[in-house]
């Protein structure tokens, strides 16, 4: 007995909502020559990336060039920048709104990752402001907020170190005094 799904869009909702400024822009879903397109470009991008010799860096860029060519043509691809193909008509909502272009960017980018990497990457840069790498929960603006407390209070208690002579010392490595300077000296 063959089993019988029902219809996907009863089971998955897998569009993307980013808000800019106060306006919620929901992105359509990419279609299956974009979302492949985006997928092979992370993965070449990933293979030079990986690249320790020149010989590795011949042989992923020759890999590149065969993938390329066997990609289905991308509709509008020689005629339309990275962030119209990734944002496809919130693009041009974009630009009546004049969203500024870095944020145009980020959306972007945004959308690429949601492409290759999943709602959960996604989110993870777009909360980070782009920087994944950083820790910890919360948007920039808490983290920002955590810096600036921290830093208070740790000016507030922690004490400035004294010197009277404007170097440092060097750092005793065993022994006396009068043995090291000795060692030091030529005759």
């Amino acid at each position: 007995m063959m089993a019988r799904f029902g219809d996907l869009d009863e089971y998955l909702d897998p569009g993307l909502t980013l808000t800019v400024r106060g306006k919620e822009y929901t992105l359509p879903l990419p279609s299956a020559e974009l979302g492949l397109w985006c997928r092979r470009i992370a993965l070449m991008a990933g293979e030079a990336g990986a690249a320790s010799s020149d010989e590795e860096l011949a042989e992923a860029s020759s890999r590149a060039r065969k993938w390329a060519a066997e990609l289905p043509p991308l509709p509008g691809a020689e005629r339309l920048s990275f962030e119209q193909l990734l944002l496809g008509p919130v693009h041009a909502e974009m630009m009546a709104d004049k969203v500024p272009d870095p944020y145009v960017q980020f959306c972007a980018q945004t959308a690429y990752i949601w492409l290759i990497a999943g709602e959960d990457q996604a989110e993870r840069y777009w909360t980070s402001g782009g920087r994944p790498e950083a820790a910890g929960p919360g948007n920039r603006a808490s983290r920002r907020a955590n810096a600036r407390k921290t830093s208070t209070d740790a000016a507030s208690t922690t004490p400035t170190p004294a010197s009277t002579s404007g170097t440092s010392s060097r750092p005793r490595s065993g022994g006396s005094g009068r043995a090291r300077r000795s060692r030091g000296r030529r005759s």
